[in-house]
């Protein structure tokens, strides 16, 4: 595989998951402290994709693949970010995360919402539980890109 921006394609594509996991890590340390309930988003998503009516095997399906989706969004991410930011580092790969969240929090969640997905969302994804799911959501996207430009960053002392 070709180098993307001169990494290695495997060290993107291991740079994505393993941003990704520490993000889905970040969300599950924080809901208990910040007190936001889990599984909301979860349900939200499943309803939009029409899974959401209770079933159990919908619930396990909708777990195991949207887990799956997020490491793939998480890699698929990681591309971007090194074409974008080459020369990245933490705080870079930090604004790229909040951007992506405000991309889907202004974006896919209401089109998630007009495609029929209960409950609403809200405004920033605030319907969930309220402003500490915009908060625990907004921490994970910084922590997932911090972890990414850290790990797709510029060498110390390498010149772009």
């Amino acid at each position: 595989m070709s180098p993307v921006r001169g990494v290695p394609t495997a060290r993107v594509v291991a740079a994505g998951l393993i941003a990704g996991l520490v993000q889905i890590a970040t969300v599950y340390v924080l809901q208990p402290i910040v007190g936001t309930q889990r599984g909301t988003f979860t349900r939200f998503v499943a309803d939009g994709l029409g899974m959401g009516d209770g079933r159990t095997m919908a619930q396990a399906a909708m777990s195991l693949g949207g887990l799956a989706a997020l490491l793939v969004a998480a890699v698929l991410w990681a591309f971007v970010y090194r074409a974008v930011a080459p020369a990245g580092n933490a705080v870079t790969g930090m604004a790229f995360g909040l951007a992506i969240w405000l991309a889907g929090a202004l974006v896919v969640l209401p089109v998630l919402a007009a495609a029929g997905a209960a409950p609403s969302p809200g405004f920033l994804g605030t319907g969930f539980s309220g402003a500490r799911s915009a908060l625990v959501a907004a921490i994970a996207h910084l922590v997932y890109g911090g972890v990414l430009g850290s790990m797709l960053g510029a060498p110390r002392g390498a010149e772009t």
